[in-house]
């Protein structure tokens, strides 16, 4: 019992550190986008290209964990290294401060940042029980949004219209960030026979993931519709990103103060006093249900932006209404592996959801470029608010028809209702 305790002990703080130590330096990072438009003078293309980092190098994260099936006692190194890497470019922003060293550095930080992912939600199902797992992995989530609320009331003031004070602040906020390494170095794990190193041949490396990702999709129709739900919104908001850089900097002339204020006060808001409902809602309704509802909350975001050219307030509730969003989708994207995979390891369908997210971005912020280019960043938004409906809409009808198979496939063998027997 003694060790149990321990073993969920060491992996609380662990996940606190992560979250906690990483929030300075999630405020500034969450910034880039509108610094490079606003101070540097990002154009359309490198700011979509910008935007597509994320999730096309989740193709390549996808790689990191891949073959974590195989080697188990490898979850702390692997989360550990993918922590150290994500952030290290950030120590040289003092002596390179251009638009492509700052796309290199995010670059850097998108491709490892998510490639921790499997690695830590398997770590979480094997050191906790799921109620406890749950629940501490949202009460981070909000902890953390807490803190913005709080950073970005400091920050705000500081870095309005100061390029270097928010290069020095990254700075020190990603030293800051690294100190959770120390914390990822206790987390234990139960003993696993360390297998024989084997010569791993290029199939095995590159082609057998996806097999398995598409073997997954066969065998579990429903986990194959929850990411197409999910992927048409995704979708959606990829669309919007670099509109949205352009249309801050250029339409609405929004201070760096305003996007701090936003994102680290507003979306803060919206997600402390929502997770609590998502969680609730996690326990007690279905995942399709969910995730319409995190959709809808989706596709307010970019209508209500649009109504921000007549008042600022639309734009801070535009926020509001993302972080609301926000908070079903973290907790859906990052648990919905523990939540479909039952007994089995869940870092296979944690994988999938990485892999997903590139797939989506090979397009979405390209796409989303050339539209503003050509029709302007009003009509983009309108589009992504589009897909997002579109997610609402498949996802309501597939679920329909599923409960329409289940109940067929209850129904007592004989004739149909309302058909003869001869």
């Amino acid at each position: 019992m003694q060790a149990t305790h321990t073993v969920t002990a060491r992996t609380k703080w662990a996940l606190f550190a992560m979250h906690l130590l990483n929030e300075p330096f999630m405020v500034l990072f969450t910034m880039l986008h509108f610094v490079l438009r606003k101070d540097l003078g990002a154009t359309a293309f490198q700011l979509a290209l910008f935007t597509s980092l994320r999730p096309i190098l989740a193709v390549f994260s996808f790689y990191w964990g891949a073959n974590l099936l195989k080697q188990r006692h490898r979850l702390v190194s692997n989360l550990m290294g993918a922590f150290f890497l994500a952030r290290i470019c950030f120590l040289l922003l003092p002596f390179y401060s251009n638009i492509w060293f700052m796309i290199f550095a995010a670059g850097m930080y998108e491709l490892f940042n998510r490639a921790g992912t499997p690695a830590l939600i398997e770590i979480l199902k094997v050191n906790m029980e799921k109620k406890t797992r749950e629940h501490v992995f949202s009460t981070c989530f909000v902890l953390s949004f807490a803190e913005s609320i709080l950073l970005g009331l400091a920050f705000g003031n500081l870095m309005t219209n100061n390029f270097m004070m928010w290069s020095s602040m990254m700075f020190g906020a990603t030293l800051f960030s690294l100190a959770a390494l120390m914390y990822q170095l206790r987390i234990p794990l139960p003993f696993t026979e360390v297998p024989i190193p084997q010569k791993t041949s290029l199939h095995e490396r590159f082609i057998a993931p996806w097999q398995r990702m598409f073997t997954l999709l066969k065998k579990r129709p429903d986990f194959t519709r929850f990411q197409f739900g999910f992927m048409l919104g995704g979708f959606g908001l990829m669309l919007i990103a670099p509109a949205k850089s352009i249309y801050f900097a250029d339409v609405l002339h929004l201070t760096h103060g305003d996007i701090v204020l936003a994102r680290s006060v507003f979306m803060g808001i919206g997600v402390i006093g929502s997770t609590a409902l998502w969680r609730r809602g996690l326990e007690t309704r279905s995942i399709p249900f969910v995730t319409m509802c995190m959709l809808f909350g989706f596709s307010c975001f970019p209508a209500l932006l649009l109504l921000g050219s007549w008042s600022k307030a639309f734009t801070f509730f535009a926020f509001l209404t993302y972080g609301i969003a926000q908070a079903g989708s973290h907790l859906l994207w990052n648990l919905s592996g523990t939540f479909f995979a039952g007994n089995d390891d869940s870092s296979q369908y944690t994988s999938v959801n990485v892999l997903t997210v590139g797939l989506r971005g090979l397009v979405g912020p390209m796409s989303g470029a050339a539209l503003c280019s050509i029709f302007g960043p009003h009509t983009v938004l309108g589009l992504g608010m589009v897909f997002c409906l579109l997610g609402i809409v498949y996802t309501m009808v597939s679920e329909k028809e599923s409960r329409t198979e289940k109940d067929s496939n209850l129904q007592p063998p004989g004739p149909k209702p309302g058909t003869l027997s001869n």
